[in-house]
């Protein structure tokens, strides 16, 4: 059976933090107790007013001292313990689901922009924050209106029970609106995570749209969700606002049924005026807690909606795992085997048909190809970022699933068309490449990818931050980064995803030569656009449509007159 949102972030994660959330609970009981106490103090000392006695000039102001300082101890204790259990278990959600991301298929995260995904780490995860709180406020109220109430009832049971009748009948019309309200966030939520992705794509793409004036389409297109965005805040705010007058409604009835009780009871000699007192002040104790448990229930179906988002990211389960026996990873020479492979996307789109190729161990391979042919696909499914859907491909003659998923990437080094730098330093991302490499192998690899040039004339050298070097660091600069990672990890397999294609002439001259040097002795897989590269590979795979639909070399491909001799045509003679 499935939890409840609360319910299971109550076991998977507030549990983990129970010492610091007993003593906010401790506080908020001592706090309950300390409200309630004024009804039967102020019964008390009225009571001792009307028998003159004379002492209550002194225990009277103490006993209100002493119930004021418990509850403003109680109030301390309260919030600070139960704030930091949420903010510790907050941390540990937001962790938990980058750790999800991190590890996701993926297929899994490409549905959603990534400025997408942030705002589940951040509006969804405050939303939680401000919901559990407040259920924590009502739990407060909870206590307060029944130690209140349980005092009421020992001064006139009464009164206290007609007053209790009035207030349960804001049940069915507070659940009803809750109900809505769930629905209501959670779609906000969603739209507030679709406005933010706009946001970032109209900001990253504004160079572009500048260049085309297409900056009254980019307003257009935000202001559509900006508009429903707001549509959706204003149903929220109306129906919050429907719970104040419900619970305003019923306090008025309230007084007026405990003016008339209490009337008719002091008419008959059933009660006394310092009942009457006290009842009143505790209906002033317990007033505000029972406004705050509308607000309360409102606010709870918010985070409810917004603890749905967070979840869907914990509740992933990822295909691509490793055997339960995987075969130990033997020498590592790179030869590479696709026998029959087919692969359609989670979406049914089929990508790859009946592949079959053998690629002998230090042999370079061109895929080559029209748009959407499958030549990003086979590198995608080689490290496994993909299953194959049918057929299998071989790794020195092992199946690539009988392979932990560390040990078949560690045989694989990647240079792509995006020069990816991470956070850190320039000598990290080189570093990158494999664990533990030492300072001076860093700077090997460097100079061989003809990087370590630029990179000793930047301010810090070696040590220069990346988010301080990146806007000086040209395509082609950021490129060498690239190889010089690839030449670190010195594995026997080399992907080379259109490494040049976004490079001028300079710039792709030298990082040709630097990845002549790294491909030595490597299976290389190429994919490139640029014909003129690949001319020199040991076979060319010309894909089409998801087929292998021819395979020779430059010249044997060109004599054959098909596919890869039109499009070579194309480019050297258009």
């Amino acid at each position: 059976m499935k939890k409840g949102p609360y319910k299971r972030l109550w076991h998977a994660w507030l549990k983990h933090h129970k010492r610091v959330l007993a003593l906010g609970f401790f506080g908020m009981l001592i706090g309950a107790l300390a409200s309630a106490g004024y009804a039967k103090a102020l019964q008390w000392i009225i009571g001792a007013f009307e028998a003159e006695d004379r002492s209550v000039i002194w225990w009277g102001p103490l006993m209100m001292i002493a119930l004021t300082s418990a509850k403003g101890l109680g109030t301390w204790l309260f919030q600070v313990n139960s704030n930091s259990a949420l903010v510790r278990a907050e941390t540990d959600l937001q962790k938990a689901m980058h750790k999800k991301l991190v590890f996701a298929d993926l297929a899994q995260i490409q549905g959603e922009s990534p400025t997408a995904l942030s705002t589940r780490f951040t509006a969804d995860i405050m939303l939680v924050r401000q919901s559990v709180m407040q259920i924590f406020g009502g739990v407060s109220a909870v206590l307060i209106l029944l130690a209140t109430v349980a005092v009421m009832l020992s001064i006139d049971w009464v009164i206290t029970l007609t007053l209790v009748g009035v207030f349960s009948l804001a049940v069915y019309p507070v659940n009803r609106i809750g109900a809505r309200l769930h629905v209501v966030s959670r779609q906000t939520q969603d739209d507030l995570a679709l406005m933010t992705g706009e946001i970032s794509e109209a900001l990253s793409s504004i160079r572009m749209a500048r260049a085309y004036q297409l900056e009254p389409y980019l307003l257009r297109s935000a202001g559509t969700v900006f508009d429903r965005l707001l549509l959706l805040k204003l149903r929220l705010i109306r129906l919050q606002a429907l719970l104040s007058p419900i619970m305003e409604s019923l306090s008025g009835a309230a007084i007026a049924a405990l003016l008339v009780v209490v009337a008719w009871r002091l008419s008959n000699g059933t009660t006394t005026l310092a009942n009457f007192m006290a009842l009143m002040a505790g209906f002033g104790v317990i007033s505000q807690p029972a406004r705050n448990l509308g607000k309360t229930f409102a606010m709870a179906k918010q985070g409810e909606a917004a603890l749905d988002r967070i979840f869907e990211i914990l509740d992933m389960q990822s295909t691509i795992k490793d055997p339960d026996a995987p075969v130990p990873l033997a020498g590592g020479k790179g030869a590479l085997g696709f026998e029959a492979v087919g692969f359609s996307y989670p979406d049914g789109k089929p990508a790859l048909f009946d592949v079959s190729l053998e690629v002998p161990a230090g042999t370079m391979v061109a895929f080559v190809g029209r748009s959407g042919a499958g030549k990003s696909t086979i590198f995608n499914l080689l490290p496994r970022l993909f299953d194959v859907s049918k057929g299998r491909i071989l790794l020195d003659g092992v199946d690539i699933r009988d392979l932990t998923q560390a040990d078949l990437r560690s045989q694989i080094a990647l240079v792509s068309q995006d020069s990816v730098l991470l956070s850190g330093t320039i000598g990290q991302n080189i570093g990158f490449g494999r664990d533990g490499a030492q300072a001076g192998e860093i700077e090997a690899a460097a100079k061989a990818a003809a990087a370590d040039g630029f990179i000793a004339a930047l301010p810090q050298g070696y040590d220069t931050p990346v988010a301080a070097a990146a806007s000086a660091l040209s395509g082609g600069e950021k490129q060498r980064i690239s190889i010089a990672r690839a030449m670190l990890r010195d594995a026997p397999i080399l992907l080379l995803d259109e490494p040049t294609s976004a490079l001028d002439a300079e710039s792709e001259a030298v990082i040709k030569k630097a990845l002549a040097e790294l491909s030595k002795g490597r299976t290389t897989l190429v994919i490139a656009h640029r014909l003129a590269t690949i001319r020199e590979a040991d076979i060319i795979v010309v894909l089409d449509q998801g087929r292998v639909v021819e395979t020779g070399s430059h010249d044997e491909l060109l004599a054959r007159g098909g596919i890869y001799a039109e499009l070579f045509q194309l480019q050297f003679n258009g």
